[in-house]
């Protein structure tokens, strides 16, 4: 064994033993910081709703994996979107690691595109990990050539993706690929997956883009073959991302679709939180992100659980805050909604109101009834949704079949 000889070598070593003592006691500080504290969980929205759920489930179950077992108090902070409760976490929350907050999937899109009342700096708040996610997907029939990411770039001949239309996800993707070189052809106005993977299995179309959610049943039904996916990663999808092969402006216009797919719940506590004490509250939010009587607990109100790392989190944000002039344009494009306009009688009604069913191109379709962001009419006069009854004759201003209705004026 190597000796330690002369002044140099034990000042290294009482070095050495100061710096592990250092260490010990930052953990012990740690350990007991927050035995008899309080740590706020501030939600971005009004009680009700997904926010509201996800935060007051963390806030049950969560504390009890922190050391010391501190109470934990929820405290709604609606307003703007959500920018009122991250302008609080970036100025006013104590900076101490007893406030968190379960803030806007948006954050980073909001303070890229510098919408009016953004004062926060993400990339001064610090990133828990987010409690829900999805994934989206592309898809190509079993009976085409393509079968991989790199072939489907490669391809000479055009790829036919179906599409319900400009604003939704099935549109967007395919758009992406074709500005960034692909050779992709948009065939819109299929409506639904359903009518989609029917239009694959035909051979009408080649592909589609789809959540995989809604695609598992016909990847196993129909042998549809998956070719990439964006949002958050899944197990069952040996896949590679959808930035793989794209351009460095397609990177960024991917990640700005993938942002509220791979965060969908984001978690944050505010900026000069002692590194080891963030690491407790990360740690915690994970481990009850993990915990059987919290999964039971969504599971039984049907809401999805599933944990994303900060560090995920955090890569996805400083894509999108570096995003160019250019891909901030493409992504609202491609974002926007096209909304359609018909007269027909209600026939159905479903969810108190909530759900709208009428005749359109021959089809009983339903469209989304927002208690907020629908108006809704009845002979003039300004009503609430459960106003509308079956047998009225409305006018429907709504965003394709199954999508939320503008507004709805009956008589």
């Amino acid at each position: 064994m190597k000796k330690f000889t002369g002044p140099l070598a034990l000042g290294s070593l009482l070095a050495g033993v100061a710096a592990w003592g250092i260490a010990d006691t930052q953990a012990v500080n740690a350990q007991g910081f927050y035995k008899g504290k309080t740590i706020k969980m501030v939600v971005r929205s009004a009680p009700g709703g997904g926010y509201d759920f996800y935060g007051r489930l963390l806030a049950r179950h969560m504390a009890k994996y922190i050391p010391g077992n501190p109470n934990m108090i929820v405290i709604n902070m609606p307003g703007a979107g959500g920018i009122v409760a991250a302008n609080y976490m970036a100025s006013r929350a104590k900076k101490n690691g007893t406030e968190i907050a379960i803030l806007t999937r948006e954050l980073a899109l909001a303070q890229r595109t510098k919408e009016i009342g953004v004062r926060y700096d993400l990339e001064k708040l610090s990133a828990l990990g987010s409690a829900a996610s999805s994934t989206f997907l592309v898809v190509l029939g079993k009976n085409q050539p393509i079968r991989t990411y790199q072939q489907l770039k490669d391809s000479k001949k055009t790829v036919l993706f179906g599409a319900t239309g400009p604003g939704s996800g099935s549109y967007q993707y395919p758009s992406l690929l074709k500005k960034d070189g692909f050779n992709v052809k948009i065939i819109t106005g299929i409506i639904g997956g359903s009518a989609r993977f029917l239009a694959i299995e035909r051979g009408d179309t080649h592909g589609t883009a789809n959540s995989y959610e809604s695609t598992r049943k016909a990847i196993k039904e129909l042998g549809l073959i998956p070719i990439f996916y964006n949002g958050a990663p899944h197990k069952a999808l040996p896949v590679p991302h959808m930035s793989t092969l794209l351009s460095k402006e397609g990177k960024q216009l991917a990640a700005l679709l993938g942002a509220p797919l791979a965060a969908g719940r984001p978690f944050y506590t505010t900026s000069g939180v002692p590194a080891d004490r963030l690491k407790l509250l990360r740690d915690a939010f994970k481990a009850a992100l993990h915990d059987k009587e919290l999964l039971k607990e969504a599971k039984r109100a049907k809401r999805n659980v599933a944990w994303t790392a900060a560090g995920v989190m955090e890569k996805v944000n400083q894509e999108i805050l570096g995003a160019s002039d250019a891909v901030i344009s493409a992504y609202k494009s491609g974002a926007k909604k096209v909304y359609v306009k018909h007269t027909a009688p209600v026939t159905k009604i479903k969810k108190k109101g909530k759900r709208i069913y009428f005749t359109y191109k021959g089809k009983e379709i339903k469209v989304k009834v927002s208690g907020k962001r629908t108006k809704v009419q009845v002979n003039g006069k300004k009503v609430k949704r459960k106003a509308i009854k079956i047998g009225m004759t409305c006018k429907f201003k709504f965003a394709g079949p199954g999508g939320e209705a503008k507004y709805i004026k009956c008589k």
